[in-house]
């Protein structure tokens, strides 16, 4: 599992893309997906994913880390995975 991101909006947004279990999962922009989908903010993903600060999204480690806390939080397994659609977890 693991998170990529995509920088765009001129620097500014960082776009997610959720990579599990041979599924991708546009999420959407990072604030708007906190907020919306997991009812937390950016800073506090960070900290469950256990993350030092600052967190360097170029870092594989980091990548997995918030990819699998993501997926605890939501409760996404293997099995429950297959009724996901790609979109399903978008925050746009």
């Amino acid at each position: 599992m693991t998170i990529s991101v995509t920088t765009g909006g001129y620097g500014f947004t960082h776009d997610w893309t959720l990579n599990a279990y041979g599924k991708n999962f546009y999420l959407g922009q990072d604030v708007k997906f906190c907020a919306r989908v997991l009812g937390m903010h950016p800073r506090d993903l960070i900290n469950a994913a256990g993350i030092k600060n600052p967190c360097d999204l170029r870092v594989e480690s980091n990548r997995k880390a918030i990819a699998r806390t993501i997926c605890r939080e939501l409760g996404i397994t293997r099995s429950t995975i297959k009724s996901i659609e790609p979109w399903g977890l978008c925050a746009q």
